[in-house]
């Protein structure tokens, strides 16, 4: 039987190297829900957003347990972004971490939020 777990992770990062391409990116959170242990009920869908002052590519995933999303700003030196994953299904950060390491994080900070019953945060963390 399924007991929810309902944890929500939010990291904020510098990256030295970005994903740059709507396909890479789309395939990039396909490789994380398979290494989360997860199960896609829509999308990805990316798409680069061209907006003076917000370009960079913004995309999402929807899962069986909820999802996970991200914007990078690849014009910032470094580049940066912020990504999230909510799930009701219980997950490791470090497996997490290790995934966005593939943009070769510089620097990053990360909160994890406990949903059970309110808003509680019970972990977090920086690495400069």
């Amino acid at each position: 039987m399924f007991v929810p777990h309902h944890q929500h992770l939010l990291v904020k990062a510098r990256c030295n190297k970005p994903i740059t391409s709507v396909e890479k990116l789309n395939e990039w959170f396909i490789q994380l829900v398979h290494k989360v242990g997860m199960e896609v009920v829509a999308g990805p869908t990316s798409v680069y957003v061209g907006e003076p002052g917000n370009e960079g590519l913004t995309g999402t995933i929807t899962l069986a347990t909820s999802h996970a999303s991200i914007h990078i700003w690849e014009l910032y030196e470094p580049a940066m972004f912020q990504f999230d994953i909510y799930s009701c299904k219980k997950y490791e950060l470090e497996t997490v971490i290790e995934h966005l390491n593939e943009m070769d994080l510089t620097s990053y900070e990360w909160m994890m939020i406990e949903r059970n019953e309110g808003l509680k945060v019970v972990a977090e963390g920086s690495f400069a």
